[in-house]
């Protein structure tokens, strides 16, 4: 793909803007031209979110190693190529290939055990999202063997240093409390590794916009959650969905996620959406009804739901927050024009809730 410098954009959005005024007598040519230059940049990424590997005592977190090689292997005979998240960051042709970014959080030893082995037999790269509280204990990788596979080409995240459920701090001490978390895990990346990481992963995948503001305050540039879907160009860069890779997988299923296309809509409440028990509220969801065909399904935690109505190109979710959960995954599902599934996902945090 050609890069075009964005002086260039400008200058020819502007010949586009004052050209349509002349010929037209109005604003409508500035919305085609816009939305021209939109749709031509359209990418995405699939990104994928792992825990342990080979590791039976925790089946909900693990992945068996012969399921990851497998998953492995896969990509690779399909053309697919590992990036990190930092070089997802810098690439200029992410609509012409197939990119996948491979994150590993919490920072386990099984990781440099079991799965670091598997991924130098197929040339992947991967990042690993460390809480530096953590390391060296028990299950957890030490600052030598971090030090050891960073220089072997594996990205080091941060993932927070005490790994908090940082939304069940009071709204107005949340994010001095998170920069102070930050800066601790900050300074323990400089004097360990010798660089602070640059990408980050919210514990529990939990965040608000106050704690994505320091992130971007203290030059990180983009951080990770944990609501499933396909990172694309219409993301926030503080707010990218990983497909969760973690418990047992069938080779088919993981199959169905990689090839998996974003659901690309627009909603009147960020996600997470931060609420309280006891409400009914509802998300509406906009999107451009001439790129889908067929119906767009619902699920709720994976469980299909049928409390919604459809207005033209808008799509209404009701819920009714009575349940005891503190985290309500909303996922929509359809098809685009070439029959390729589509997927995006919503989520609602009730703080009040403990996990």
């Amino acid at each position: 793909m050609k890069t075009i410098h964005s002086g260039k954009v400008y200058k020819w959005l502007s010949v586009m803007f004052f050209t349509s005024l002349f010929f037209i007598g109005s604003l409508q040519a500035w919305h085609l031209a816009i939305s021209k230059v939109i749709q031509n940049n359209k990418w995405s990424v699939k990104a994928l979110v792992y825990h342990r590997f080979g590791d039976d005592r925790y089946p909900s977190t693990n992945t068996s190693v012969e399921d990851f090689e497998d998953q492995m292997k896969w990509l690779k005979q399909n053309g697919y190529i590992s990036v990190t998240s930092s070089q997802v960051y810098a690439l200029n042709d992410k609509d012409e290939k197939k990119y996948v970014c491979i994150t590993v959080d919490d920072g386990y030893k099984s990781f440099l055990q079991n799965a670091l082995p598997i991924l130098r037999k197929y040339g992947m790269k991967a990042t690993i999202y460390v809480n530096t509280e953590s390391v060296g204990w028990g299950d957890y990788l030490t600052w030598d063997e971090l030090k050891a596979i960073q220089k072997e080409g594996v990205e080091i995240g941060n993932h927070s240093h005490s790994h908090a459920y940082f939304l069940n701090k009071d709204v107005e001490e949340r994010s001095i409390y998170f920069e102070s978390d930050l800066d601790l895990a900050d300074k323990l990346f400089k004097k360990h590794l010798g660089s602070i990481p640059k990408s980050y992963a919210y514990p529990f995948g939990e965040f608000d916009e106050s704690m994505m503001s320091v992130l971007k305050s203290k030059g990180y540039r983009l951080s990770f959650a944990q609501n499933s879907g396909v990172w694309c160009e219409s993301d926030d860069l503080f707010a990218i969905p990983r497909f969760p890779m973690s418990g047992k997988i069938s080779i088919d299923k993981f199959i169905s996620k990689v090839e998996m296309e974003p659901f690309r809509v627009s909603t009147d409440r960020k996600s997470p959406h931060i609420e309280v028990a006891g409400k009914n509220i509802k998300i509406s969801f906009k999107y451009n009804k001439s790129d889908y065909i067929g119906s767009i399904n619902c699920f709720i935690n994976g469980v299909i739901y049928n409390n919604v109505q459809t207005y033209e190109d808008i799509y209404m979710v009701k819920l009714n927050l009575l349940q005891k959960t503190r985290r309500t995954l909303v996922t929509l599902t359809t098809k685009d024009k070439e029959g390729n599934w589509c997927w995006y996902s919503h989520l609602v945090i009730i703080p009040q809730i403990g996990e």
